[in-house]
């Protein structure tokens, strides 16, 4: 009678564990895709060898989407209309060297080196006209893989991958002024790798971004790294409000992210262990 009594107790102490271990679990529940996406359902584009090392992306309009392979002085358009034939012709801009992202405003041009240098293409229309500038580069050992545009600044803001000034737990944003023309060597803002390691409960993410776009509706940033595998979400003073875990297969190696007006969601893989490079495209539907 004892021994029933002993296991009676026994079971209910461990039914309390086991609910107060569920109860817990239930206030660190870590929401596994941003408000508005499914992020396990894409519609993928597969793209050709020529942008195997496709590193950046920008969202033109509906028929077409500007991309740049890391490796080479070429800017591409992306038919988004006609997969299988993809591409318009590209347009020749430089010599070979590590560009890392790309952004239009207007009908200029801006690419990113990964040194943290902002070449400025226009007159692309024809070849006889185009012309290359480097128009702003931040002093120091730095790394850079997303830029992105900021409308409420007219400003093309860089996010560090790793720079010379950071310290293990930030990543820094600058600010390149189109009205002034003016790179400010001041940190626009700072990303706070902890709040993302606590959010996902790993005390070890890396967080290293390689590229990042405002919602043209939730005003929110996305960025996402390729090294650490996390999306992540902030206001625009860089302050996390989400990280969420991305998968290995479906992003290999992301390294462009863009957004169309209407809030849809692009994001470029380079080629990695995939047979193609390619571009997925998540659906935005917004709270009625």
């Amino acid at each position: 009678m004892k021994n029933m009594e002993l296991n009676i107790k026994s079971n209910g102490l461990w039914l309390l564990l086991l609910l107060l271990v569920m109860t817990g679990c239930e206030h660190k529940k870590v929401i596994l895709t941003p408000e508005g996406y499914d992020i396990t359902k894409p519609d993928k584009i597969e793209l050709g060898s020529k942008l195997d090392e496709i590193s950046g992306i920008f969202w033109v309009n509906d028929t077409v989407m500007i991309a740049n392979n890391d490796e080479s002085g070429k800017i591409f358009a992306i038919n988004l209309q006609d997969r299988k034939n993809y591409e318009y012709p590209n347009i020749k801009f430089g010599p070979k060297d590590d560009y890392e992202d790309i952004v239009k405003v207007g009908d200029t041009i801006f690419v990113l080196v990964s040194t943290g240098s902002i070449v400025k293409v226009t007159g692309y229309k024809t070849d006889s006209t185009i012309q290359a500038v480097t128009v702003a580069t931040l002093p120091g050992k730095n790394e850079f893989e997303s830029m992105y545009y900021d409308p409420g600044t007219h400003s093309l803001v860089m996010l560090c991958k790793t720079c010379h000034k950071e310290k293990d737990k930030i990543r820094s944003a600058y600010r390149f002024d189109l009205n002034t023309q003016t790179l400010i060597e001041e940190p626009f803002y700072r990303v706070d790798i902890d709040a993302i390691r606590t959010i996902l409960d790993d005390s070890r993410n890396e967080f290293k971004p390689s590229a990042a776009a405002i919602h043209p509706i939730q005003q929110k940033i996305y960025m996402i790294a390729s090294v650490g595998k996390v999306l992540v979400v902030t206001d625009k003073q860089g302050k996390v409000e989400q990280a969420i875990p991305i998968s290995p297969t479906m992003f290999p190696q992301p390294e462009g992210l863009t957004f169309a007006p209407n809030g849809d969601l692009y994001i470029s893989n380079e080629v990695a262990t995939d047979e193609r490079a390619t571009i997925l495209r998540f659906p935005f539907k917004q709270k009625q």
